[in-house]
């Protein structure tokens, strides 16, 4: 793997900067976000106690979501990131409860499934991830070597490495389900032992996707490459003709509206060439060349 990553959930003041530079950084949807910040309460505190948790794709070294994925659109890349390929996807949905920390959606606009990337685009163009660039409180520390015009550069954000004295680290795993997550959390012992507490990795999945992650998809493995895309196209037919059909209607709009600002340019244009005529037409009057 070729990157690192970390979150001091006890350094996070739940500003929200990271929402807001994702959704910025990606061109999301305001009402969506591929990380969050969750508020967990302490309620055995007399005073009140809220720890504020950024909330992300784990990018795990054994998602659940990529072999519950029935088109091969979830894979794991060679970087070690968890990625969609958005031709692929055909918006079933399948993978969303299998991942155990609810880091994956499908976008209502686009019918296609939305995750964290670790901001891969801006990284291989040597920027850091828009979250972690943004922190004020120095909550996140990203580290990666990537190759840009064939030389080796180091894109990093703080130190993954230097814990704050009196924090410990930690993986959110339970004895139950544990797909080998590569985001760090540290903290302070109490602050993670809430997070624990109170945001465990749930059990993978529905039943839907629990049955393909766990039989139908492995039959249809054996089947082969070609079937497993034939299934998929069953599957997703009503889907794709949907998403085409807004996709039409989005090119279509998008040229009537560029004929119409042609018209609009094209008045705007003609409207000085008639004030001039005008113009030229009084003088003429004045200079008495009406009457000869």
């Amino acid at each position: 793997m070729s990157f690192q990553f970390r979150i001091d959930i006890s350094r996070c003041i739940g500003c929200q900067a990271c929402v807001v530079a994702c959704v910025t950084a990606n061109d999301l949807d305001p009402t969506g976000g591929r990380n969050w910040v969750k508020f967990l309460e302490d309620e055995n505190e007399v005073r009140g106690n809220t720890t504020f948790v950024p909330y992300l794709c784990m990018h795990c070294d054994d998602p659940p979501c990529v072999d519950a994925c029935p088109t091969g659109a979830s894979f794991k890349a060679e970087d070690g990131r968890v990625l969609v390929d958005e031709d692929l996807c055909i918006g079933c949905g399948l993978c969303v409860p299998a991942c155990p920390y609810e880091a994956r959606y499908v976008a209502p606009d686009t019918n296609i499934l939305q995750k964290c990337t670790l901001c891969e685009g801006r990284v291989s163009n040597g920027q850091a991830p828009a979250c972690f660039d943004v922190c004020p409180a120095d909550a996140r520390s990203f580290y990666e070597v990537v190759e840009i015009d064939g030389e080796q550069q180091v894109i990093s954000v703080g130190d993954v490495n230097a814990i704050d004295e009196g924090h410990e680290t930690m993986t959110l795993t339970s004895p139950t389900v544990n797909p080998g997550p590569n985001l760090i959390f540290s903290g302070l012992p109490e602050d993670l032992a809430l997070l624990r507490e109170k945001r465990p990795p749930h059990e993978n999945g529905s039943a839907t996707s629990m049955v393909w992650r766990n039989g139908a998809g492995k039959a249809v493995g054996a089947m082969g490459v070609a079937s497993a895309f034939a299934m998929a196209g069953m599957i997703g037919l009503g889907k794709l003709r949907d998403r085409k059909e807004r996709m039409a209607l989005a090119e279509e709009t998008e040229q009537e509206t560029a004929e119409m600002e042609a018209l609009d340019e094209a008045e705007e244009q003609a409207q000085p060439i008639a004030m001039d005529s005008k113009e030229g037409g009084g003088d003429d009057v004045e200079d008495g060349t009406r009457g000869t």
